[in-house]
């Protein structure tokens, strides 16, 4: 997991994307520390400490969870990848053809929402299982993500105010946590997504 924001000295959060890589005059929203932007060609852009990682950033989860551009290929839902290829085989041999699944799925698709039982007693995908495998079309995988994005920010949004209440010795991360999710939802707010339709004889390319 990246961090992907720094504080500048007017206390504003500056993207990793909006500044050149080297050295920064930003330093770390969690524990203060100097920032070097880290943007090569190989690893996911990012900021790392010029002297030694704190603490609260190396165990960051909160990350992981943070909506990133293009949505469509950034979700969580925690699954190995033993279990991602038998959500992929249940999609080739039963939902490709709408069909539904007789053979139990493991317990983490269940518990994830990604399969439900039909009234025939059979499984069958939900809106959620079918992003994974690539079948959800944009649209409805903007009514499915949003629900989840916004929980998100409502459970960080709590986590921040009880911590604030308590004068929580996490606070500080708390708030930080927040900040850049709210930084990164606002950047994702106000892009802007383009279509090129091109329609040839025989197939079209979207």
């Amino acid at each position: 997991m990246w961090l992907k924001y720094g504080v500048s000295k007017d206390n504003a959060l500056i993207s990793i994307e909006d500044i050149p890589k080297g050295k920064t005059q930003l330093t770390c929203l969690y524990c203060g520390g100097g920032l070097t932007a880290k943007k090569g060609t190989i690893k996911e852009h990012h900021f790392a400490h010029t002297e030694e990682t704190c603490r609260p950033v190396a165990n960051r989860v909160a990350y992981r969870d943070s909506p990133a551009l293009p949505l469509y290929d950034n979700f969580n839902i925690e699954l190995s990848g033993k279990e991602l290829e038998e959500l992929k085989g249940f999609w080739n041999n039963y939902g490709m053809s709408n069909e539904g699944i007789f053979i139990k799925p493991s317990l983490k698709l269940i518990l994830s929402k990604l399969l439900i039982l039909n009234e025939a007693g059979l499984y069958k995908f939900t809106n959620l299982g079918k992003i994974p495998v690539g079948a959800l079309s944009l649209e409805l995988f903007n009514k499915v993500q949003s629900p989840l994005i916004l929980d998100k920010l409502s459970s960080l949004t709590g986590m921040a105010e009880r911590a604030k209440l308590i004068n929580s010795r996490h606070l500080v991360e708390r708030v930080a946590d927040l900040r850049i999710y709210r930084a990164q939802l606002k950047r994702i707010l106000e892009s802007t997504l383009y279509f090129l339709f091109s329609q040839g004889r025989q197939e079209i390319i979207v």
